[in-house]
């Protein structure tokens, strides 16, 4: 257990850093220094830089002694991000709706399916696929952005955790595309 839960810290880790590898400006977003993973003795927090980013990151549940990723921090993503398209009903030539808790954990790509819809979104969003950004044309507008650092964290590590409904499912308001770009 001890081994797994490390391996998906590193995995955030990684992911993490991937992410802020993604922006194509050539300038290192948030001042910070770059933390070396191959220095201390083999363990990626031995001299706690590396921890510190997991934590800059905003992963809300990726580090150690922390609680786990609310819904409602995911559903904030979602709606903020992800629900440009995924509305209900969808929008932009998406393929389902990503509104609540359910939707995500509905089967995929079929009701006969033993995985479920967020197990796909944890692949879209790792390979990158996800958000979308509809550069195309026509082109989705408002144009799509792509995921922060923190907000990627945030969902990664909620699929890590299982994507379970921890806090409840009752969550404040926060974007609603359906009235226009929030």
């Amino acid at each position: 257990m001890n081994s797994v839960w490390g391996f998906g810290v590193a995995m955030v880790l990684l992911l993490a850093l991937y992410a802020g590898c993604t922006n194509e400006t050539t300038e290192r977003r948030g001042g910070t220094d770059v933390p070396d993973l191959t220095a201390g003795s083999g363990s990626l927090a031995a001299d706690g830089g590396a921890a510190g980013a997991v934590g800059e990151a905003g992963a809300g549940g990726a580090t150690a002694g922390s609680q786990p990723v609310t819904w409602c921090a995911v559903s904030k993503v979602i709606a903020c991000s992800c629900q440009q398209c995924h509305q209900n009903p969808p929008v932009h030539q998406a393929p389902f709706p990503i509104v609540t808790y359910a939707d995500t954990q509905q089967p995929y790509p079929s009701p006969s399916s033993k995985k479920k819809l967020w197990q796909q979104m944890q692949t879209v969003v790792i390979s990158g696929y996800m958000p979308y950004l509809g550069l195309e044309d026509p082109p989705v507008e408002p144009p799509v952005q792509r995921l922060s650092a923190e907000d990627k964290a945030t969902l990664l590590t909620w699929f890590d955790e299982g994507a379970q409904d921890e806090g409840g499912q009752v969550c404040a308001p926060t974007c609603d595309w359906t009235k226009g770009p929030p």
